[in-house]
């Protein structure tokens, strides 16, 4: 375990070393939960999404059967279900903020060979976009209908986060 000494300045700020933060993609906007676990100061990675995620489950699973579309719910790095990192060209279009519709476009999500059909719904919270709702299909094509949806679901997800 590499161990770093660090001295608090006058406010009580301290500095993350650059290897921790690099390692764990802690950028200059990341959250960070801080707290006093049995005399120890935990500090981790706080993630909006992640801290409600078994409601996530419960509307993906609904989502799943519903839509017959394959749904994935991200933060700005990840399937949060399946913590499978997210490819660059994603991430870009998360946090673009805008929604993004992709129909028989080649697959940059799970990269295999077919064309893909996609549709990427950012979850904006408080001005921030801190993830997405992602629903795609190699089926058939994204409709209106399946923009709507994402989109109800998407509001119930931040009202339920925002509470």
């Amino acid at each position: 375990m590499n161990e770093f000494i660090r001295k608090l300045d006058g406010l009580g700020r301290i500095v993350i070393p650059k290897e921790y933060r690099k390692k764990l993609k802690i950028g200059n906007d990341s959250k960070l939960r801080i707290a006093l676990d049995d005399g120890y100061i935990r500090i981790e990675k706080f993630s909006d999404i992640e801290d409600n995620l078994s409601n996530l489950e419960k509307y993906q699973k609904i989502l799943n059967k519903y839509l017959d579309l394959n749904i994935m719910i991200t933060n700005l790095e990840e399937d949060i279900n399946n913590k499978k990192e997210l490819p660059e060209k994603i991430i870009s279009k998360i946090k673009y903020g805008k929604i993004v519709v992709l129909n028989n476009e080649k697959d940059i999500l799970l990269n295999n060979e077919y064309n893909i059909n996609m549709i990427i719904i950012p979850i904006i919270l408080y001005g921030e976009v801190i993830g997405s709702l992602i629903g795609y299909s190699y089926e058939r094509e994204i409709t209106d209908t399946d923009q709507k949806v994402l989109e109800l679901i998407q509001s119930i997800l931040i009202k339920n986060i925002e509470e």
